[in-house]
């Protein structure tokens, strides 16, 4: 799901810089799997994922670019699940007022 979603992101800032200017800050992606973020930043588990495909090379090539800061967030402050998973409602409540969202 990372690779998706640093996909879209780097699309996104190319098109912004097609359109204003050069963006020189790296993507930020929210992310809650502390696997995937510390096999990003350290590669020492390397001789045991050599199963895992080409996608994960290259995230890891764009974040050792740096054009992509993985940052860990917890499930619980992960505002974005409201949008992508059933979730309960005091639950969807919550986020969708994080997310600016009010029922009139």
């Amino acid at each position: 799901m990372a690779t998706h979603s640093m996909k879209e992101g780097l699309w996104l800032k190319s098109l912004l810089s097609e359109i204003f200017s050069t963006f020189s800050s790296p993507i930020t992606l929210f992310s809650d799997n502390q696997t995937t973020i510390a096999l990003m930043r350290n590669h020492k588990y390397h001789a045991r994922i050599k199963h895992i495909d080409v996608q994960y090379h290259w995230i890891c090539w764009v974040v050792e670019e740096g054009a992509l800061h993985l940052v860990y967030c917890p499930t619980n402050n992960m505002v974005t699940d409201a949008l992508t998973k059933v979730l309960p409602s005091p639950k969807v409540k919550h986020f969708a007022a994080c997310l600016g969202l009010h029922a009139k």
